[in-house]
């Protein structure tokens, strides 16, 4: 497989739109797909695929590609590689004027933050009379999101999927945000990429749709997804029309892998066959290792096992360092040394840690081969080398820290007494009440508590001590205050303000 990289060129962007259920991504897709897909072919596509190319044209009159990705959000981001190359180039927070911020917008702002990526801001159904995109701005602030002319620079846009107001802009802040990253491939190399979608028909046989992110895919090459083989032969475009020769932010269907591919594995080509096969045997030899080791280790149900390679100068400071290692363990985190060996991190070393991305390569007075640097999937492989054993201790203590499961958990704020109700309009009640305990505070998370029980979740979104209005109120006083909530709260009701935190 030749891995020269050959004339870097300008890459069209994949992007990838996530928010929560039923605040437009389907609609916004289908009608960017149905206005923007060359020559009306939208209405040919035969079968429905995780990902599709359009084709837009600037203000300045020229026509660009965009590929989007139309899978649940964290296929594009989770367990990818840990630096920074993902399947999505670009992500797209896409928010409802009418809802605000939700519980899978909240989820879908950490995996973005998780994952480095750029992204921009999509306020939808600006076309419905609830529509409120100053709240949804406010909203995203809370949680760390600051927009362009409020106090960051995040770009966004405001649209109706349904009309198709603001689409164009949309559009043209993607290629302006791809534009500004400055994404590039070679179209001289093999192809390379991910897989975004796999499954088995029973008269087609086993196919994936791969998206190709760099180098250019053509008939007789071999395409290698871990173990998974298939030759180009049946290969054709998101259209489900069939193609000779793919390249860079393309969508593909590649029908007949020899097992079915990995979603979000990292695929390879190869012009020859025996070297394909070479391969794949060679991650299958190595997956089963993995495997064995594993399976000798028994784990609690809430314990994650992180593989280690150890690699040192000298056999005598291996056993030594695998003892302090696995002393590090932790209820959350068991380290395993499962393979040691001396001299550089090898090639070997990396192939074995690809086939289970928890895999640490960790080296003691020892290098790397620099030709390990020409691995395809070796930016999923994280590797150390220290000289100093206390050093590379304390840095996987580090690690620990950050791979740990965490716990999501509500810190209560303050907890007010219902006092009287005033009012109750839609799902905003105003109140009156006395603070118990803590402090509240406007745009707070609450929870509306009726005999120890849970009524509703709502958002504290006013208050006023003595008709005026405040910020934060603390125990010892009463207020009036206006609570969002689904359920009407009633005198002698609990109303408990939190905050949600990571543990």
């Amino acid at each position: 497989m030749n891995t020269t990289t050959q004339s870097e060129t300008a890459r069209p962007p994949v992007v990838a739109i996530m928010g929560h259920v039923d605040h437009g991504k389907s609609t916004l897709l289908d009608f960017i797909r149905n206005a923007n897909v060359v020559a009306g072919e939208a209405g040919g596509i035969t079968q429905h695929i995780a990902a599709y190319e359009v084709h837009h044209t600037t203000k300045e009159g020229t026509e660009r590609r965009i590929t989007f990705i139309d899978t649940p959000g964290h296929a594009a981001f989770s367990g990818m590689r840990s630096r920074g190359a993902h399947i999505a180039d670009i992500a797209v927070l896409i928010v409802s004027a009418e809802d605000g911020v939700k519980t899978q917008t909240i989820e879908a702002i950490d995996i973005i933050k998780k994952s480095e990526v750029p992204y921009i801001v999509a306020i939808n159904k600006i076309d419905k009379p609830n529509a409120d995109p100053e709240r949804v701005k406010m909203g995203l602030m809370e949680h760390g999101i600051f927009l362009e002319g409020y106090g960051g620079n995040t770009p966004y846009v405001q649209i109706s999927a349904k009309t198709g107001i603001g689409v164009d802009d949309f559009l043209e802040t993607i290629l302006l945000v791809a534009d500004l990253e400055e994404f590039s491939g070679s179209p001289d190399v093999p192809a390379s990429g991910f897989v975004v979608e796999s499954h088995l028909d029973q008269k087609r046989g086993t196919s994936a749709v791969l998206i190709i992110k760099n180098g250019t895919l053509k008939k007789g090459d071999y395409v290698l997804v871990h173990g998974a083989l298939a030759s180009t032969r049946i290969m054709e475009n998101f259209l489900g029309e069939s193609i000779s020769k793919a390249t860079f932010s393309s969508p593909i269907i590649l029908t007949g892998f020899d097992t079915l591919p990995e979603v979000g594995a990292f695929f390879e080509t190869y012009s020859n066959k025996k070297e394909a096969e070479a391969r794949a045997d060679e991650y299958n030899r190595l997956a089963q290792e993995m495997h064995e080791a594993r399976a000798a280790i028994t784990l609690d149900a809430h314990q994650i096992l992180i593989p280690i390679i150890l690699k040192t100068d000298v056999a005598g400071t291996a056993e030594a360092i695998e003892s302090e290692i696995e002393k590090r363990a932790t209820d959350q985190i068991v380290f395993k040394v499962i393979k040691t060996g001396v001299g550089s991190i090898n090639e070997s070393d990396v192939q074995l840690a690809i086939s289970d991305p928890q895999t640490i390569i960790l080296g003691f007075n020892v290098n790397t081969d620099k030709k390990i640097d020409t691995i395809n999937g070796i930016d999923n492989v994280t590797i150390q080398t220290h000289t100093i054993i206390y050093k590379m201790l304390e840095w996987l203590e580090d690690e620990a820290e950050k791979r740990r499961p965490r716990q999501e958990v509500e810190e209560t704020q303050g907890v007010l007494r219902v006092l009287k109700t005033f009012s109750s309009q839609k799902n905003k009640h105003v109140l009156g009440g006395s603070v118990q305990e803590g402090s509240l505070s406007v745009n707070q998370s609450a929870k509306l508590m009726r005999k120890d029980e849970l009524v509703s979740y709502g958002k504290l979104v006013g208050l006023q001590q003595g008709k005026i209005e405040a910020t934060v109120i603390h125990a010892g006083n009463e207020c009036g205050l206006m609570l969002e909530c689904n359920e009407e709260p009633l005198p002698g009701d609990m109303i408990i303000t939190f905050i949600k935190t990571q543990k």
